[in-house]
């Protein structure tokens, strides 16, 4: 059976083969540059779009395939033949996530400190790969796991996250609604329920609305 994550899966490794990102696909297809974002493609309460008929179409015109053979790459036949999906990625270490020139105004990875990494599995050119190189965050993450990042899917309440601060260490955790603004510095009304020791299980403030201040959603870590 097909789900809408496979559609947008097998749409972001076509893109990708050819070199497009999904707001270059949306801008090569006629479309709002923003019609493929992530963030679009997650609807209010949480679950995955599907995409319009004839956004799809259009998407499949630009990249020279035709419906026919874009279902049957959903259905899986010739997969695993032919090109591979492209898996390259960005990526650092979480111990040099930090200080400036590494993500543009937009909280995307930019800048020539980042180094590629290669996945076993297809994800959208959004997204971004940290490596945990502390064994501080135990028994939750081990040293050595990799989280795939993607900073265009806006976070929800009990989302796994990594919370980026101007001057502050990274931090990796789960985002929850503080019950108690005047408690933390700032009156913040979110918090990262922080995975590091010591101390553990600490409540680390989200600065709202500072531009400098990057909140993105973990949406896969392999071990």
């Amino acid at each position: 059976m097909i789900r809408p994550d496979d559609l947008w899966e097998a749409l972001d490794a076509l893109a990708l083969e050819q070199g497009l990102t999904p707001s270059g696909l949306a801008r090569a297809a006629g479309l709002d540059p923003t019609t493929f974002n992530p963030s679009r493609r997650i609807s209010p309460q949480g679950e995955m779009r599907w995409m319009a008929l004839p956004t799809l179409l259009r998407a499949l015109d630009v990249l020279k395939i035709s419906p026919a053979n874009f279902i049957r790459r959903l259905e899986g036949e010739g997969r695993g033949q032919g090109a591979a999906p492209v898996r390259r990625l960005r990526g650092l270490p979480l111990s040099r996530l930090r200080g400036n020139g590494l993500f543009d105004s937009a909280g995307h990875p930019t800048g020539v400190l980042w180094e590629e990494v290669t996945l076993p599995c297809a994800v959208t050119g959004d997204a971004y790969v940290v490596r945990v190189d502390t064994d501080a965050l135990e028994p939750v993450l081990r040293d050595g796991s990799s989280l795939v990042i993607m900073p265009d899917m806006p976070p929800r309440r009990s989302d796994r996250v990594l919370l980026m601060q101007s001057d502050f260490e990274p931090v990796l955790g789960i985002l929850v609604e503080n019950p108690d603004p005047s408690a933390l510095e700032g009156g913040s009304r979110w918090a990262v329920y922080s995975f590091a020791a010591p101390p553990a299980d600490e409540l680390v403030p989200v600065s709202e609305g500072k531009s400098d201040v990057w909140m993105h959603r973990i949406i896969m870590a392999t071990f």
